[in-house]
């Protein structure tokens, strides 16, 4: 829609990646352009070098190129248009330069395009390890469920928020049986929170404003998680000093997190190339739910207050020279 144009021709974008797998060879529409111009365009085209998007950028010229078609040749069809006007030089070519189409006709090309928009969403260079290969695997199939749904993403993370206060909840209410369900409950929540912007890119629903209030909702989350074990810990006898280990957890969490931007943008092509682990939320609340389990929450505390503050340091070290 950006390129200029003369309102007596038409625009269509055409992939000419003839080895791209998701295109069906026995139903696309081929087409044979050079120097920004449709040469010829039809199913069974033998010397073809592209394939015709069924994107169009149409202006009248197309309903009279139509007419044309239709009372000459009888041919009504959109590519007998097309064609006319292709012989007449007016139908201007747009690569789309590996940009993902597909050609959905019918149930089963739906699902194709399913499964490649999710596959594509576990492809995120940042993601933690726990993310990467328990997380994600679970959340975009929760996610393709969701997308059938009008529900939104603004709220699957209030959804996801709402799991982590319960799960704090019951961390407060003491005993095992409830630290343990609590620990499930925060886990599910941390799968729950990659649905948000998952079934955004699903149905194009993306938005700043989204982002940020994902990432609010998840610094209260992570403070009420925290503060849930920590008084679990405090009730059950651990002593004052939990308070102070349960602060330090808290304050390293958000610390981590505010230092995420910044450090992400400086390593992103480190991430992306596979080399080492990004430690964020999801390592957190997996460990959360592994001291649960195991009973342990000041030894859980502990850990987590180390681990979040030393990764805040050496992140402030590495980008100290790095801009």
């Amino acid at each position: 829609m950006k390129q200029p144009h003369d309102p007596s021709t038409i625009t269509l974008a055409v992939d000419s990646n003839k080895a791209n797998e998701l295109v069906d060879m026995n139903d696309v529409t081929r087409v044979r352009h050079e120097n920004g111009k449709l040469i010829a365009i039809g199913k069974g085209l033998a010397n073809f070098n592209g394939f015709d998007t069924g994107i169009f950028l149409s202006t009248p010229a197309l309903f009279e190129a139509l007419e044309r078609s239709a009372a000459d040749q009888g041919d009504t069809s959109l590519s007998g248009g097309v064609r006319r006007l292709a012989g007449e030089g007016r139908v201007n070519v747009l690569g789309i330069d590996g940009r993902f189409w597909l050609d959905v006709d019918d149930p089963k090309a739906l699902d194709k395009g399913e499964r490649v928009l999710l596959t594509q969403l576990q492809d995120k260079p940042n993601d933690g390890p726990v993310s990467r290969y328990l997380n994600r695997p679970i959340s975009v199939r929760i996610s393709r469920t969701l997308s059938r749904f009008p529900i939104t993403p603004n709220q699957i993370s209030l959804l996801s928020f709402s799991g982590s206060l319960l799960a704090a909840v019951l961390f407060a209410i003491g005993g095992y049986p409830a630290l343990a369900a609590g620990g499930v409950l925060a886990q599910f929540a941390s799968i729950i929170d990659g649905c948000d912007g998952e079934v955004a890119r699903i149905k194009f629903q993306e938005s700043d404003y989204g982002r940020w209030f994902d990432a609010v909702l998840d610094r209260y989350a992570d403070a009420f998680l925290l503060f849930g074990f920590t008084w679990h810990a405090f009730a059950g006898g651990a002593g004052s000093l939990v308070l102070f280990v349960g602060f330090l957890a808290i304050i390293g969490s958000f610390m981590l997190s505010y230092t995420a931007d910044k450090y992400d943008r400086l390593m992103c092509h480190h991430f992306a190339s596979g080399k080492g682990w990004r430690i964020g939320r999801d390592i957190r609340v997996f460990l959360i739910f592994l001291g649960a389990l195991l009973n342990q929450p000041f030894a859980t505390l502990s850990f987590i207050a180390a681990l979040m503050n030393v990764e805040t340091v050496r992140r402030v070290w590495i980008s100290r020279d790095r801009e």
